[in-house]
């Protein structure tokens, strides 16, 4: 450690002076003004910067390992690809700090500020966010296996893919977080509020659900494998495509569930209409219904959908013609994109992309309509009966409409 006392220190970070690589492991700077400090590589192992303000510092690729930052102010600072095995940041604020790829095994993060945090791809493995705040948080592809996320807030936070395996987020808030295609293997989500939470294809096998509150998620296509129900809340959650033994609904609070792929509601249905099946839920989906999932492309096809069916894309489509029968459906998801494609007849809802290549690309819709995050470039003849339109504000429009002719019907 070189020979620099405290105030050195700070003064030198006062100048902007740059101490990347040095080895300053051990050292005791608690308490220490060191806000926009350029330590980008330092050594701070087992460093002691409890109650240090580090606002906005950089320290990419540090090593902080089993370093004492408890009630440290890192607001802003930058420790992406930082080694923060076996930190002590409880009570610390990290609100808006970058904390991609970094080495946070074994962290403790009790009751700490993580707000607007960002921890892409970051190694969180047995660390301790025990009561920690991690609201808009992004934990997309973070590994949290054997995490302690007990009474978190993390409402509206992003743990899309992440690896979660044996996690504890018992009585977390979980309020309209995203877990989209998440590993929740074996995780404890007992007394969780997951309202309105998106976990489509996620896995939950031999997750612990009791007093779990699903309420208005989304459950599409999710892994229930083996898990354990008792007074879980699912009023109105979305669980198209779920596979539910009849066994399990006697442990499930709900009036109704939505087994629409959409989940507009179209497929309403109550608990004893469920009871009454006597199959598993995703079995009793309606076989006409059909889903292109994500990831799916689809080229030069012509597709047939049956009178009264429904349809969702959320993949690529490219140069097909898809005929719609009366009252049939067709959802193209906000992920899904149709490229060069012909639709005719039936109701379009569109919340992806639909781009025409040869005029016209919409022909005889009884319905359209355009969400605010969708986008239409297309030449739309109406049915002879007139088509109803609808239009969200914010969606992306370059449309002509035409009078409908005999010889594209």
């Amino acid at each position: 450690m070189p020979d620099l006392s405290r105030s050195e220190i700070e003064q030198k970070v006062k100048r902007g002076e740059d101490f990347e690589r040095m080895d300053l492991s051990g050292i005791d700077l608690s308490g220490a003004e060191l806000s926009n400090a350029r330590f980008s590589r330092v050594l701070l192992d087992g460093a002691i910067l409890e109650g240090a303000d580090l606002s906005g510092a950089d320290l990419t690729g540090a090593s902080l390992r089993e370093a004492f930052l408890e009630s440290a102010k890192l607001d802003r600072a930058k420790l992406c690809k930082a080694d923060m095995d076996g930190a002590k940041l409880a009570h610390a604020t990290l609100r808006e700090t970058d904390l991609s790829r970094a080495n946070l095994e074994g962290a403790d993060f009790d009751s700490a500020d993580l707000t607007d945090a960002r921890l892409k791809y970051a190694q969180l493995d047995s660390a301790n966010l025990n009561g920690a705040r991690l609201q808009n948080a992004v934990l997309a592809n973070a590994d949290l296996v054997e995490a302690d996320l007990s009474n978190a807030n993390a409402q509206k936070a992003n743990f899309s893919r992440a690896l979660m395996r044996a996690a504890n987020l018992s009585r977390a808030n979980c309020t309209e977080a995203d877990f989209d295609s998440s590993i929740l293997q074996k995780t404890r989500l007992s007394n969780a509020n997951f309202t309105r939470a998106v976990l489509s294809e996620a896995d939950l096998t031999e997750a612990q659900l009791d007093g779990t509150d699903f309420s208005s998620a989304d459950l599409t296509r999710v892994v229930i494998d083996n898990a354990r129900f008792e007074a879980t809340k699912l009023n109105g959650a979305r669980l198209f495509g779920v596979k539910l033994e009849p066994i399990a609904l006697d442990g499930l609070e709900f009036e109704w569930v939505d087994l629409s792929p959409s989940a507009d509601r179209e497929q309403r249905v109550a608990k004893n209409e469920l009871k009454r099946a006597k199959t598993p839920l995703a079995e009793a989906q309606p076989s006409r219904d059909r889903y292109f999932g994500p990831g799916d492309v689809l080229r030069n096809a012509e597709l047939e959908v049956n009178n009264g069916a429904r349809v969702q894309i959320d993949s690529r489509f490219e140069g097909c013609t898809i005929r719609l029968g009366p009252e049939a459906t067709l959802v193209v998801g906000e992920q899904g994109v149709l490229d060069s494609c012909t639709i005719n007849g039936g109701k379009l809802i569109i919340k992806g992309r639909f781009l025409e290549q040869q005029s016209p690309g919409l022909i005889g819709p009884e319905e359209l309509f355009i969400s605010s995050k969708g986008a239409v470039v297309a030449t739309v003849t109406q049915s002879p009966q007139s088509t109803r339109f609808g239009f969200e504000r914010g969606c992306r429009l370059r449309v002509q409409i035409t009078q409908p002719k005999s010889d594209n019907l």
